[in-house]
């Protein structure tokens, strides 16, 4: 499959797909300054954790020796690593990667011979998805110790967005009860403690203000 090919040489092929610079992905957002910095640092932590274990996917891929299960370990702690020091590991993130680690396997075993699944666009793409995540749910619990007693969802509001999230934005829940969202119920966006569907969950670029 990528017998003659070099990772560099991949990713030249790959290009730049689906990801969005840092600066961009998040500055579309309704956040502070100093909200997309943090950001955009733990998206470059996870890239690069990232980016290790798709490089090690490729080259076991291109021996036809890919042990799924050892990469998804990887996986795990590399995720758990990058979070480490700013983000609360808590039971419901501590689950959510471990979930994650086992759909990252899943969707690369059903898109074996495609390039992206190997790429640093892929790397990327899931930074940024999953810096955002983590940050979503960190805010939450800070809001919550905090005493804030209310929540507006802060959508983005382009051509990109779905209808459901269009429809949720910018109305006010008290800060205990979950949004409704399509068929899905979420206590902010990305969050899926309540069994969103991932069609609400994946690609969100939603954000919370607290009050």
């Amino acid at each position: 499959m990528f017998e003659h090919m070099t990772f560099d040489e991949l990713n030249r092929i790959v290009g730049k797909n689906r990801s969005e610079p840092y600066e961009t992905y998040f500055g579309e957002m309704d956040l502070t300054e100093e909200e997309i910095e943090e950001r955009i640092v733990l998206a470059e932590k996870l890239e690069k954790n990232f980016l290790f274990v798709l490089a090690l996917l490729f080259t076991m891929a291109q021996y036809n020796s890919v042990n799924y299960e050892q990469i998804r370990n990887i996986f795990e702690k590399s995720y758990s690593q990058a979070i480490n020091g700013t983000i609360v590991s808590d039971d419901y993130i501590n689950q959510y990667i471990r979930n994650f680690s086992y759909d990252i396997i899943d969707s690369t075993k059903v898109h074996v011979d495609d390039m992206y699944y190997y790429s640093s666009d892929r790397a990327i793409f899931m930074a940024e998805n999953e810096s955002l995540t983590c940050w979503n749910h960190q805010d939450f619990v800070d809001a919550i110790k905090s005493g804030k007693r209310k929540k507006q969802w802060m959508d983005v509001r382009d051509k990109k967005e779905r209808e459901t999230h269009l429809q949720v934005g910018r109305t006010i829940k008290p800060i205990d009860q979950p949004f409704v969202v399509g068929d899905s119920l979420m206590q902010y966006p990305k969050d899926n403690s309540l069994g969103a569907e991932s069609k609400e969950v994946i690609s969100c670029r939603c954000t919370i203000k607290y009050f």
